[in-house]
C-alpha cells in the first residue's frame, strides 16, 4: 500500500470515529436557553426561522445537519395525543448543515410566560412525533431518541438522544428546598448533640 493511501485511510478512519463519537451521546436543551453537547449553541431569542410564529422564539444552532420535524410533548399522564405543552422543532432549511432547534412552549392565563420558550405553539406541525413528558409539573421533560429518518435524526448517527427539559424549577423554589434541607440537618445535628451529653 502506498504511503499516501495509508494516510488517507487513517484520516478516513479518524473522521468516521470522530463522527460516530460526536453523535453517540445526549444533547440537552431547556426552555431557558441552556444546552449541552458538542456542536450546539446556547439558545437565543430570534425571529422564527421556520416562519411558524411572527414573534421571536428560542433557537439553538447546530453545527451538523438534522432531519426536520417536530417532537411534540404532552403533559405527564395525559392520553396521547393529549393537550400539547411544548413543540421542539428540528429545522434544516437547506437539507445540509448547519441546522437549528426551535423550542416552543405553550402560554396561557393559567400558565403565564416565565421562560424564553414561552412564545406559544405553532399551528401546523411538521412530520410530528408525539411523546409524554415525565416528572412532576414544574420539573419535567422527556428523553427523545430519534428513529432513523425521524425529526432530529442524523445520517449515520447511532445512539443520539435529546434530553428536552420542559419545566425548569423556579430558582426561588430550589433555594427554598435547599435552605429547608439545611435547616433540617442543623436541627437534627443539634438534637444529636443534646442526646449524646
Amino acid at each position: 500500500m502506498k504511503p499516501s493511501t495509508k494516510i488517507l485511510s487513517a484520516l478516513g478512519c479518524a473522521y468516521a470515529m470522530t463522527t460516530a463519537s460526536l453523535f453517540a451521546q445526549v444533547y440537552t436543551i431547556d426552555e431557558l436557553g441552556n444546552s449541552s453537547g458538542p456542536g450546539i449553541s446556547p439558545g437565543a431569542m430570534q425571529l422564527d426561522p421556520s416562519g411558524a410564529l411572527p414573534i421571536p422564539v428560542l433557537v439553538y444552532n447546530l453545527t451538523f445537519a438534522v432531519i426536520p420535524g417536530d417532537v411534540v410533548l404532552t403533559e405527564p399522564g395525559a392520553p396521547t395525543p393529549g393537550p400539547f405543552s411544548d413543540v421542539v422543532r428540528f429545522w434544516n432549511p437547506t437539507s445540509g448543515g448547519p441546522s437549528q432547534i426551535i423550542f416552543y412552549s405553550d402560554v396561557s392565563s393559567a400558565d403565564p410566560a416565565d421562560a424564553p420558550a414561552d412564545a406559544g405553539l405553532p399551528q401546523t406541525l411538521i412530520n410530528p412525533v408525539i411523546i409524554n413528558e415525565v416528572g412532576p409539573e414544574g420539573n419535567n421533560g422527556a428523553l427523545y431518541t430519534p428513529p432513523p429518518g425521524g425529526p432530529g435524526s442524523v445520517a449515520g448517527a447511532i445512539g443520539l438522544q435529546y434530553n428536552i427539559i420542559s419545566d425548569v424549577p423556579e430558582p426561588g423554589l430550589v433555594a427554598l428546598i435547599v435552605s429547608g434541607a439545611g435547616l433540617l440537618l442543623v436541627t437534627l445535628k443539634q438534637r444529636h448533640q443534646i442526646n449524646v451529653r
